[in-house]
């Protein structure tokens, strides 16, 4: 897989009301597994939006992973939402069906039997430790919001994101950003297949830049750290 959009759902993210644990979570996940995020998008509860925002991301990525919208509250619209985007409707997925009713047993109620409802034609991606489930149809990976949750899924999902590694190396100094800046632009510009960041940290009273340079080719990663480092140590 070659890219991933990544599209956040939940009113109570916007609002402040929970911090969103799940992108950085997957972001980290798919930097390891060398697979570029193309954009992160946070939309609240709304079905036109999320919609909108899944058209215009399946333009952007090989897929698009969805986080939040499935639970069987009003709100949870993501289900509807993907059906729409994609242009089908709504079914009962049987083995969805089953595992809401062993799980809630005689207790279940309509609303949690709405949870097996998929967009017609979906597959149920699984959970690696858990009976979790969300849904994958035509590259959007709908995945539930609770980030214990989430987590499970994408541990599960790893095989499918798995790109082209990319190798990472990193050098700090204590030179500020605007003496370094040169140097990291005129390396940038003889290498255009390396790409190479600087990120200012506030550590312990005192600042340092931390300069993190990526590449799928190992030897010609070394071989431009070699020279990052010595035009910073000349700056």
């Amino acid at each position: 897989m070659s890219s991933v959009a990544v599209l956040i759902v939940g009113d109570e993210i916007l609002k402040g009301e929970i911090d969103d644990e799940n992108a950085p979570y997957l972001l980290h996940e798919l930097r390891e597994a060398g697979v570029p995020v193309e954009r992160i998008v946070t939309v609240p509860d709304r079905r036109d939006l999320i919609v909108e925002e899944l058209r215009r991301l399946r333009g952007l990525a090989d897929a698009v992973v969805v986080s939040g919208g499935l639970g069987p509250t009003h709100d949870d619209v993501t289900r509807l939402a993907v059906a729409e985007a994609l242009g089908t409707d709504l079914v009962v997925h049987p083995e969805a069906e089953a595992r809401v009713r062993g799980f809630y047993a005689e207790k279940v109620t309509e609303s949690e039997l709405g949870m097996a409802q998929m967009p017609r034609g979906a597959r149920l991606v699984d959970g690696l430790r858990t009976k979790t489930f969300g849904f994958e149809l035509d590259g959007v990976y709908a995945l539930p919001g609770v980030p214990f949750l989430f987590r499970d899924i994408v541990d599960g999902l790893k095989a499918t994101f798995a790109g082209q590694p990319v190798h990472r190396r990193v050098v700090e100094t204590q030179r500020r950003e605007g003496q370094i800046a040169p140097c990291l632009a005129a390396a940038q510009e003889r290498s255009p297949d390396v790409v190479i960041g600087s990120y200012p940290i506030y550590e312990s009273g005192g600042w340092r830049v931390r300069v993190v340079l990526r590449c799928v080719d190992a030897d010609r990663l070394d071989e431009v750290l070699r020279e990052v480092e010595t035009g910073i140590g000349s700056a």
